[in-house]
């Protein structure tokens, strides 16, 4: 069975792509019941060998992802989770890099800012000492770093656009409904 997905054709997503959130996040209202028939749905979409996919479910939780061969240091994520509200199901929806790759990212930033925040430390230590302020560089080179590391998420986002469209594409084909 061919299947072929078309790419993603919400207006989110393209405003998502512009400068915005590392990790942009959406909401779908579907008219159905949390049941093991909706995610069994998209486990089925994922295992199709067209979509190039691999998929993690736990519970009510699904993480989607490209193939290993696909797979690039930029590569997206979409964690989906799934909740009961009445009658609807609501699908929370997170677009991201890979774990791996996010967690490197936050630590980093992390770092970045607990750095900073013991050069400022430094630095207003040193003022009240009377001393050179060396330390409060600390704090335009925290700013600068974090920066760098929000522009290497966009330009990563970029280099994504590709796999996230198609990853996009097969939630909205499978759930059958556009992210809003």
């Amino acid at each position: 069975m061919d299947r072929h997905v078309e790419p993603a054709r919400s207006a989110w997503y393209a405003e998502a792509m512009a400068l915005g959130p590392v990790r942009p996040r959406f909401t779908l209202r579907l008219h159905d019941s949390v049941d093991a028939e909706l995610i069994d749905r998209i486990e089925r979409a994922v295992a199709d060998p067209a979509s190039r996919c691999v998929s993690r479910t736990a519970g009510t939780h699904v993480d989607i992802t490209v193939i290993h061969d696909d797979r690039h240091r930029w590569s997206p994520c979409i964690q989906l989770e799934f909740r009961q509200d009445g009658a609807d199901t609501i699908v929370n929806g997170l677009v991201g890099p890979h774990p791996n790759l996010w967690t490197l990212f936050a630590f980093t930033s992390i770092t970045v800012i607990v750095a900073a925040s013991f050069g400022a430390m430094l630095g207003l230590a040193q003022l009240t000492l009377g001393q050179s302020a060396w330390g409060l560089w600390a704090i335009p080179v925290g700013l600068l770093l974090l920066g760098g590391l929000y522009a290497a998420s966009q330009i990563g986002r970029r280099f994504a656009d590709e796999q996230s469209r198609r990853l996009m594409a097969l939630v909205e084909q499978t759930l059958e409904t556009a992210v809003p």
